[in-house]
């Protein structure tokens, strides 16, 4: 859910709000089970009112992609990109943020603003903002050779850069 969220967000503000949101969960209701009962008016609120009340913001967006990720429930683990992106509201970064940082040894590159000026410094033709297709494809297979250059995986390397411009 954070990675869908956190899409051209603040990536603390976000956590604290997906904390806030799931905190409103009984028991030991899954998240994914907490959407599932807001989506069928369970809980006595919808999914909506209780983005609202907690601020989240593109609700529109939020809802067909909390709805979406549903029908992957108990076996998340293990869906494709392919899969994720077949979801109205995930992307391409959004699909590989999640498969990225929730398995080991997983080879795609989440093209966000700093890896795409990083990139862009290396001599790639990268666009301030994530493109998608065969542009994504193309500068992906590049960072995936940068990072066999430097002997790091993706996700180590995404680190790396994300800590250089951070601190900037």
């Amino acid at each position: 859910m954070f990675c869908i969220m956190v899409a051209g967000k603040s990536a603390k503000q976000t956590a604290q709000k997906l904390n806030l949101f799931l905190s409103k969960r009984e028991n030991n209701e899954s998240p994914l089970e907490y959407v599932d009962a807001l989506l069928h008016e369970e809980l006595g609120i919808n999914l909506e009112q209780a983005m609202r009340n907690v601020r989240l913001g593109q609700y529109g967006r939020l809802k067909k992609a909390f709805a979406g990720i549903l029908r992957f429930q108990g076996h998340l683990h293990e869906v494709s990109v392919e899969d994720l992106e077949s979801i109205n509201g995930i992307g391409p970064k959004t699909a590989r943020f999640f498969v990225l940082h929730s398995r080991q040894n997983v080879r795609h590159a989440v093209l966000d603003t700093h890896i795409l000026k990083w990139l862009k410094l290396h001599g790639e033709n990268a666009p301030k903002s994530t493109p998608t297709g065969k542009k994504y494809a193309m500068l992906e297979q590049a960072f995936l050779t940068y990072a066999w250059k430097y002997e790091m995986n993706p996700a180590d390397l995404d680190l790396h850069i994300w800590k250089q411009y951070s601190q900037k």
